[in-house]
């Protein structure tokens, strides 16, 4: 493996995400949402790769000693992510919790590589946790200026440092807060925050293993995207559903991802029909778990980097 394989991994990651079928209230190849298409989210996974394949050189870089963690410039990448993504696509937001996830885990990849030779996830993950550790005040000006190029539906406004207010700019510079700092005030609401503070937790302690046992049983690349979205779904209620439509809507979509699971999801007729009528339900009412599906890109990523190949 070498620092272009890292890049090449995430963007299969986010592209094999957006493929699989039918995963309830999300866009995937057999349906869209309204002004957001799966040409979009594939344009989106391709769109970053240059950015990818930078900081995994800049994470290689670290590994060797060269530089140190806190000069990726791990916020900068993720602003640049997002403005490839506006560049090759009209949609809008389309990644921005795949970024937030995956560039943090291609520089932690790119250091383990250059340290170690190859990928090993235990380390990489070490390597992970000093990445996100080691983020600077600059890292949160980029990517609070990432999330306003992206803008993102359910921001609402927030009592501290909130991203629309000037002020909240001057007092990160004059307080020198860190992304890892502005992470942690928002992790208790949303989960992409709470990966970064848990050294992604769900991700590699759920989400990685559970692809690759689900692929080591079924071979199949979309029963292994589906299972593994409806389980994550049904542990971990979504917390972009829930900004958007509330605790107990999203409490009630995580119950019903639970059931199909138990009654055996893509693999039994039962399951497939409950799958289908969940994802015509979810998109009805405008229900789309999009951070479930992020997480699903991460975990992917884990996989593939350890071996796993559609």
């Amino acid at each position: 493996m070498d620092v272009e394989d890292i890049a090449r991994a995430a963007q299969l990651a986010s592209a094999l995400e957006v493929s699989g079928y039918p995963k309830p209230g999300n866009v995937h190849r057999t349906a869209d949402l309204k002004g957001m298409t799966f040409e979009h989210f594939i344009a989106s996974s391709i769109a970053i790769g240059p950015v990818l394949l930078d900081v995994a050189k800049k994470g290689f870089r670290v590994g060797k000693g060269e530089i140190k963690s806190a000069d990726i410039g791990v916020g900068g990448t993720i602003k640049s992510a997002i403005g490839n993504t506006m560049k090759w696509q009209r949609d809008g937001n389309t990644n921005l919790g795949i970024v937030l996830l995956l560039m943090p885990i291609a520089a932690a990849a790119g250091i383990t590589l250059g340290k170690e030779g190859k990928i090993q996830m235990k380390k990489l993950r070490a390597n992970l946790s000093c990445v996100l550790k080691s983020t600077t005040p600059e890292d949160a000006l980029n990517v609070y200026d990432a999330i306003l190029i992206a803008n993102p539906e359910g921001l609402g406004k927030v009592d501290e440092l909130d991203l629309k207010n000037e002020a909240s700019r001057k007092r990160i510079k004059e307080e020198q807060i860190s992304l890892y700092e502005i992470m942690n005030m928002s992790s208790g609401w949303d989960n992409i925050s709470r990966e970064w503070v848990t050294d992604m937790q769900i991700t590699f302690e759920f989400g990685y293993p559970l692809v690759k046992k689900l692929y080591g049983k079924t071979k199949n690349m979309n029963t292994t995207t589906v299972q593994s979205f409806l389980e994550i779904l049904s542990k971990y209620p979504d917390t972009y559903v829930q900004r958007i439509h509330g605790k107990k809507i999203a409490e009630k979509v995580s119950k019903k991802a639970k059931a199909i699971i138990k009654e055996g999801g893509l693999s039994t007729k039962t399951g497939r029909v409950l799958i289908t009528e969940l994802d015509e339900e979810l998109r009805e009412k405008t229900i789309n778990p999009g951070t479930t599906a992020d997480l699903i890109s991460s975990s992917l990523m884990l996989a593939i980097l350890d071996g796993l190949r559609p």
